[in-house]
C-alpha cells in the first residue's frame, strides 16, 4: 500500500505557483494547487507554467483543492487561466483565509502601488471587493474561509479528532464510492455560513486541517494542515484611519462621510467597487501610511505526513540540474508572505508545526525570501534540507535577501530560487509506504 506525492514549483517570476498531486496504484486521485500568479511583468512565464500544467492534467479534470495563501495579485492573478471554464480545471474546494475589508484594501492598495498594471485587472478587482464572490465565478462546489484559533494545544494539534460542525459536513468525494477522499480532522470549529447554488461557504479556524485519504483501504494518509498569520490590527486602524481622511478631503461639507459610520461604508460593494476602479490614488496614499512594516493576513500551509504516520518514507527532488536522492523526510511548508521574522508571530507558527517539523523536507521561505520576514530560528527549529525562493528581478527589490543566502548556506543547507527560467523549476517526489 502506497501514496506517491508529485509536486512543482512552477517558473513564473516575481510570484508564486505550485501544483503537486496524491497518485495511488498509478492512478491521480487528488489534485492540488497552492496559488497561482505573478506580476504583471512575468505574465507570459505565467501563461507558460499554467497551459504546461493543464497540457500535462488535460483540460476539464478535476482540482480538487485550491489553496489561496493571501490577497497579493501575485498570488491569485493565474486564477482566470486556471480555472477557465472551456480550457482550464474545474475546482471541487477552495480554501482560503478570511480576508476583513480592511485587509483586502490595504493588499490592493499595496498591488496597486507596486505593480499598477495590475489596476486593470478585472478579477483581481473583483477579489477584493468580494472574494468569495470572485471565486464563485469557478463554480467551486466550496469555500473556507479559515481564521487563526489562537494559541491552541501547547504540541501543536491532533488530528485524530473530529471538529465540532455547525452544519452540513464538508468532505471532498470520491467519484469511484460513496466515500469521502479527504475529510476534516482537529479540535477547532466549522460553521457553515451559506448554502446557495449548490454552493457551500463555512467559516473553520486554523485548528481543524484536511486529510486525505486516497487509497482503497484508507490506510494511508496525507494531511493538509494550514496556519494563518493574522494581520497587525494597529497597522489596519492606521491605513484605515488615513483613507478616511483621503476620501472626506476632496468632498463637499454637506457629503463628507460619518466616522462613526465609516466601516458600514466600507463593507457596502458599491462604495468598495468605487473605491477600486475610481479612488486608487486614495487607497495609494493611505497605503504609503503604513507600508514600512506592514504584514497583512497569510496562510500557511504543511503538506505532508500525518506526525503518527506508520508508513515508510522516500524523498526525491530535482532543482534545476541538481538532484538529491534519498531520505525519509517528505513534506513541504509553504509559508506566503507570514511574518516570520518578528518572534511573536515566529513562536505561534512553530509551535503550529512543532509534531510535524521531522517530517518537513522542503520549506519554501515567506515573500519570495524577503529579509523582513525571515529569521534564522526557520532553520534550526524546523530543520529542512530544502529551501525554496520563488522570485525574480523587480525593481529594487532583493528577493531572496542577501542576509537569507548567508544563513541558509551556514547552516549547510540548500536554497533554490525559482525564477521565471523554465530550467529553474522545481519537482519532488515523495512516497508513503506500509
Amino acid at each position: 500500500m502506497e501514496i506517491w506525492n508529485e509536486r512543482k514549483q512552477h517558473a513564473v517570476g516575481q510570484g508564486f505557483f505550485h501544483s503537486a498531486r496524491l497518485l495511488h496504484d498509478d492512478a491521480v486521485r487528488l489534485r492540488y494547487v497552492y496559488d497561482c500568479g505573478a506580476m504583471k511583468k512575468y505574465s507570459a512565464a505565467l501563461k507558460r507554467s499554467v497551459a504546461s500544467l493543464l497540457a500535462d492534467a488535460d483540460a476539464g479534470c478535476r482540482l480538487e483543492l485550491l489553496f489561496i495563501s493571501h490577497i497579493h495579485a501575485d498570488h491569485v492573478s493565474g486564477l482566470p487561466l486556471l480555472l477557465d471554464a472551456r480550457k482550464g480545471m474545474s475546482v471541487d474546494t477552495i480554501v482560503l483565509p478570511f480576508f476583513n475589508v480592511i485587509d483586502r484594501l490595504i493588499e490592493f492598495a499595496k498591488c496597486a502601488n507596486d505593480d499598477p498594471s495590475i489596476r486593470r485587472d478585472a478579477f483581481y478587482k473583483e477579489f477584493v471587493v468580494d472574494p468569495v464572490a470572485a471565486l464563485s465565478r469557478f463554480n467551486p462546489r466550496q469555500i473556507l474561509l479559515v481564521s487563526s484559533g489562537g494559541a491552541g494545544e501547547p504540541d501543536g494539534p491532533y488530528f485524530d479528532r473530529e471538529p465540532e460542525f455547525r452544519g452540513p459536513i464538508v468532505a471532498g468525494p470520491d467519484d469511484d464510492s460513496s466515500r469521502s477522499l479527504w475529510k476534516l480532522a482537529g479540535s477547532g470549529d466549522v460553521e457553515v455560513t451559506q448554502v446557495a447554488q449548490d454552493r457551500v461557504v463555512a467559516r473553520m479556524t486554523d485548528h481543524v486541517s484536511l486529510v486525505a485519504s486516497p487509497t482503497s483501504s484508507g490506510s494511508i494518509s496525507w494531511l493538509f494542515s494550514p496556519h494563518i498569520d493574522p494581520t497587525v490590527s494597529a497597522k489596519s486602524a492606521l491605513f484605515k484611519a488615513e483613507l478616511f481622511k483621503s476620501l472626506n478631503h476632496a468632498l463637499p461639507a454637506g457629503a463628507k462621510i460619518k466616522k462613526v459610520r465609516f466601516q458600514a461604508w466600507l463593507e457596502n460593494p458599491v462604495n468598495l467597487r468605487d473605491l477600486v476602479v475610481n479612488k486608487v490614488h486614495d487607497l495609494v496614499q493611505a497605503f504609503k501610511a503604513v507600508a514600512a512594516d506592514l504584514n497583512t493576513t497569510s496562510m500557511c500551509l504543511y503538506s505532508g505526513p500525518l506526525p503518527d504516520e506508520p508508513a515508510e518514507s522516500y524523498y526525491r527532488g530535482k532543482f534545476g540540474t541538481w538532484s538529491v536522492n534519498g531520505g525519509d523526510r517528505v513534506a513541504w511548508l509553504a509559508t506566503g508572505d507570514a511574518d516570520l521574522k518578528t518572534a511573536s508571530r515566529r513562536k505561534p507558527f512553530l509551535r503550529r508545526y512543532r509534531r510535524l517539523t521531522s517530517k518537513i523536507s522542503t520549506l519554501t521561505l515567506p515573500h519570495h525570501g524577503s529579509e523582513n520576514n525571515f529569521d534564522a530560528e526557520l532553520i534550526t527549529a524546523i530543520g529542512p534540507a530544502h529551501f525554496i525562493a520563488a522570485a525574480d528581478r523587480f525593481g529594487k527589490w532583493r528577493h531572496p535577501g542577501t542576509g537569507v543566502h548567508q544563513a541558509i548556506a551556514s547552516h549547510g543547507r540548500f536554497l533554490s530560487v525559482v525564477t521565471s527560467q523554465p530550467a529553474s523549476e522545481i519537482t519532488e517526489l515523495a512516497l508513503l509506504s506500509r
